[in-house]
């Protein structure tokens, strides 16, 4: 009979280690699928196809006002956040940094990666699929309203299939 209590308490101690491992990856899966934070390039590249989206790049000055009001304003509108959790990853490269990026194999820093990007203004937000090919280019501050819904247009493909006027007027 105490065998059987010995053997009980050990297979409910097992029990609890994995349902606490189990929720711990699924917390963990669950942070990165709803990530608000910038990433680098490589883990954007690396992350887009497991989590099934796109890549969202943010190119900017830290002298920039525009950009400074981009990321103090716009970035941390709720609407904003939510859409870019809903259907991007999130990179920010500056047009200044020597900071080390890898794009498909070719380690530049970020400022020659701007250029590679033939980026001609800041801000400027890049649009790229899974693959790391670019979908579409927006350069230019863009209020909060207006960039939530271009995000939304550009992550839920509605772009394929209408213009950002046609799908405004559907909102």
């Amino acid at each position: 009979m105490v065998h059987y209590f010995l053997f009980m308490k050990k297979i409910i101690a097992i029990a609890y280690i994995f349902l606490f491992t189990v929720n711990l990856l699924a917390s963990i899966v669950s942070a990165q699928s709803s990530n608000t934070e910038p990433v680098s390039l490589e883990e954007a590249l690396a992350m887009a196809p497991e989590l099934d989206k796109k890549i969202l790049i943010d190119v900017y000055a830290a002298w920039c006002p525009y950009c400074q009001r981009m990321h103090s304003e716009v970035y941390t509108d709720q609407e904003v956040l939510e859409a870019i959790s809903n259907h991007f990853i999130w990179v920010k490269i500056n047009v200044e940094s020597d900071n080390l990026v890898n794009y498909r194999g070719r380690e530049m820093t970020e400022a020659e990666f701007a250029s590679a990007l033939n980026n001609r203004n800041i801000p400027t937000t890049y649009f790229l699929n899974q693959n790391g090919e670019i979908l579409g280019v927006q350069p230019g501050y863009i209020e909060e309203g207006v960039f939530s819904n271009l995000l939304n247009f550009v992550g839920s493909d509605a772009y394929l299939i209408q213009s950002f006027d046609e799908y405004l007027q559907q909102l």
